[in-house]
């Protein structure tokens, strides 16, 4: 859609908060407080030697599940402003100055297709010219998988064993800089395990992931 017309479609359409959608210019005054939080690390694998640091901003709650999924499913322009900023707060987190390579987490096939876009790897491009780091989509998903909202944590890894692989095109790429895994929501923990599982496999280890929102319990664990 051609930005010249943003400004009719305002008119038509008011503008809301995507976080608790009351008329506003922007994310209003109360939501943005839960994307000003600094990032907290998460650690994934802990007794393991393929341990994750993961890095996130916001808690997940009803405020910011709107936000990505206003940004997810409709490709909200102020929802992926939000998360953009998000996700430059939690690269900060594991590194300053080194150039990255972010690889977003695939979605369905089929999400995609229904969407129109592969929206990590939007919004991970979106990041990417902010921070200077380079975006390269080398996972896929080899498998039907079902959808993971309402799995539990059990059904959510046994759901994703194996789905993931990384294509072999642009691995000597990927040896060249520290790799960081980027998704929108830490929920359990199941997709990133898989994603860094798909690359180990590769030889590829990542440093560490980036996500824009996490739920409470992996923050009490």
């Amino acid at each position: 859609m051609r930005k010249s017309l943003y400004p009719l479609l305002d008119l038509i359409y008011p503008k809301r908060c995507p976080g608790c959608h009351k008329p506003a210019v922007s994310i209003c005054e109360s939501c943005k407080i839960f994307w000003q939080k600094p990032p907290i690390s998460i650690k994934l694998n802990k007794n393991s030697v393929s341990v994750l640091s993961v890095f996130s901003v916001a808690q997940y709650r009803n405020e910011v599940r709107a936000v990505l999924l206003a940004y997810k499913e409709d490709g909200e322009r102020e929802a992926g402003k939000i998360l953009t900023e998000a996700l430059l707060q939690a690269r900060r987190g594991i590194s300053k100055h080194l150039v990255c390579v972010f690889v977003p987490i695939p979605s369905n096939p089929k999400s995609v297709r229904r969407r129109g876009r592969d929206f990590m790897l939007d919004l991970c491009n979106q990041v990417a010219i902010q921070s200077g780091d380079k975006v390269l989509s080398i996972i896929k998903v080899n498998r039907d998988v079902q959808d993971q909202s309402k799995l539990s944590e059990k059904e959510r890894s046994q759901n994703l064993v194996g789905a993931f692989d990384c294509t072999p095109k642009n691995l000597k790429l990927l040896a060249k800089f520290p790799i960081i895994l980027v998704d929108d929501l830490l929920t359990t923990g199941a997709t990133l395990r898989e994603a860094q599982r798909a690359l180990r496999q590769r030889g590829v280890i990542p440093i560490g992931a980036i996500t824009a929102a996490h739920t409470a319990r992996l923050v009490r664990n």
